[in-house]
């Protein structure tokens, strides 16, 4: 197994005990829900007694299909811990409902250096403490970045790979250092969640034990089941968290998981598909279209580094077909790029490919395709992404009635993650598979990070191989200009080249949906909602 970030579990991370991947618990906890369910809905304030709460107090249950196998929200940080992590570990800033940056734990917006662009001046807040009475200043934040900028320590934070280093210059004041000038620096420490110093020098037993400045801390974890928090009653940023306690519970079949809910077991249920909107009795949507989908190309490989089979492949999907009937209308055909409209360096001008297989068969026909050629994609299966296993059909379907044979490989999360990693530097037409379907969720999802994963060279999910070597010299300019109309129109430029010459197969952007009772009270915003603000749910 591998994980986004292509590094390897250490010996550390399985010391603690950590099962392998996503779906180690789906067995025990699926038995556990269905026990749970025998017992038939009880009353919330014996639940909140039973979890350790007051019996006037307010608690909550949220079911997700996915157990985190570690709470280290730096180190394990693509691990399925997001959900529980949020409201525990806090950062410099963040993106707010809106999507606007805010600060949460400096005090004020970093701000760049006027003479030195790699430097970003940081004000802390003051007399912060972790809940284990750790101080959160200076020497805190510098502790934090080393850690991550440091490849033995193996972050698996995307996005961070500009920071260098801290300079502490006060007990509450600091410098960011970046390895390059990053105007795009506010938007990557949004994903930089902190960590106690002391609390997670063994990293392993942190993982277990998280502790952190948020609103809620941890209190249980019962593996295989549940895990539980209460409320930070010290929580330096006020009293308006409600809840007095929130109980994770993980149960992978959908079907069990709204049962739950409707019987009255749970609160919330993450992750629905459109399937399971009408199945629950309130369905809280993002604000936006919270993820978005793709295909790579391997263009160092026959025939897909030829533009004509490139653009054939765009033309032969029929982007609304699969939006109607897979996502019932609720997605949005991404119009030629991957990347959320009205963020920095979307593209107003494109369009998508629009659905033609009289085109795509007179493009194929300009083609000359090896003996017995068949078109290879790697799709996840079971769940992993929404939908997944049904848009690899439909597009193989479509594909097929322009003449193509296809062979589409349904992979578990850790072969496919395999195949998504085997690119990079070094993309070679002896690489795995010659496409790759990739979603991604678009929170923090900017330009800069977006770009990079699919048509930077460095970047393990990109297969640009040695192709387009403009491209390169847009994203200098993209992420390192300090010049918002300057930066802006680079990206642009390479959406752009990635649309006419057909580098990807843009997809649908599409929200993300949770179910919920009657009696919470939660507005989402922008990105996903596994990023939950538990302060903000109120419920009756």
């Amino acid at each position: 197994m591998r994980y986004l970030d292509g590094r390897y579990p250490s010996a550390t991370v399985f010391s603690a005990g950590r099962p392998p991947h996503r779906l180690r618990t789906a067995g025990f906890a699926g038995a556990a829900a269905l026990a749970m369910l025998a017992l038939g809905g009880r009353a919330q304030a014996v639940e909140c007694q039973e979890l350790g709460g007051p019996s006037g107090g307010k608690c909550l249950s949220i079911a997700s299909a996915l157990e985190p196998g570690s709470l280290h929200i730096i180190r394990d940080g693509d691990d399925g811990n997001a959900l529980v992590n949020w409201s525990i570990n806090e950062p410099l800033v963040d993106r707010d409902r809106t999507g606007a940056l805010v600060p949460v734990l400096a005090a004020e917006l970093p701000v760049p250096d006027q003479a030195d662009p790699t430097v970003w001046h940081v004000k802390l807040r003051e007399g912060i403490k972790f809940t284990n009475g750790e101080p959160f200043n200076a020497e805190t934040v510098k502790h934090n970045v080393d850690l991550v900028a440091n490849p033995e320590f193996g972050a698996s934070i995307n996005g961070i790979e500009t920071l260098k280093t801290v300079n502490v210059t006060g007990e509450y004041t600091l410098d960011i250092v970046t390895k390059s000038p990053d105007p795009w620096l506010l938007y990557r420490i949004s994903t930089l969640r902190f960590v106690p110093p002391e609390a997670s020098k063994d990293a392993a037993a942190y993982a277990q034990h998280p502790i952190g400045t948020g609103p809620y801390k941890f209190a249980r974890w019962d593996k295989g089941q549940r895990i539980i928090l209460e409320k930070n009653e010290g929580y330096w940023g006020g009293d308006d968290a409600q809840l007095s306690r929130v109980e994770f519970r993980f149960i992978p079949e959908s079907a069990t998981r709204i049962a739950s809910l409707k019987s009255g077991e749970v609160d919330m249920v993450a992750s629905l598909t459109p399937d399971d909107l009408r199945k629950v009795p309130q369905v809280l949507k993002s604000s936006n279209a919270a993820n978005g989908s793709y295909l790579r190309f391997n263009l160092e490989t026959p025939p897909y580094d030829n533009k004509a089979f490139r653009q054939a492949l765009n033309y032969a999907i029929n982007r609304d077909a699969l939006n109607e009937f897979l996502w019932g209308g609720q997605a949005i055909v991404e119009p030629c790029q991957t990347l959320p409209k009205g963020e920095v360096g979307f593209n107003d001008t494109l369009r998508a490919y629009p659905y033609d297989p009289a085109k795509a068969k007179e493009l194929l026909a300009q083609v000359e395709l090896p003996a017995n050629f068949t078109v290879d994609a790697a799709f996840t299966t079971g769940g992993y992404y929404p939908k997944d296993s049904e848009t690899g059909q439909a597009i193989a379907a479509d594909w097929a009635a322009i003449g193509l044979k296809t062979n589409i490989q349904y992979l578990s999360s850790d072969k496919w993650l395999d195949d998504l990693l085997s690119g990079s530097t070094k993309t070679t037409s002896g690489s795995p598979l010659p496409m790759t379907y990739i979603q991604i969720d678009y929170h923090s999802m900017y330009a800069a990070r977006i770009a990079s994963r699919i048509f930077a060279r460095n970047n393990k999910m990109s297969t640009m191989g040695t192709k387009y070597p403009d491209i390169d010299t847009l994203l200098a300019t993209a992420n390192q200009s300090f010049d918002k109309a300057k930066a802006t129109a680079a990206f642009e430029q390479v959406y752009k080249t990635g649309c006419d010459e057909a580098l990807y197969v843009p997809l649908l952007d599409y929200p993300d949906f949770w179910g919920a009772s009657e009696r919470v009270k939660y507005e989402t915003g922008v990105g996903v909602i596994s990023r939950i603000h538990l302060d903000k749910i109120r419920v009756d």
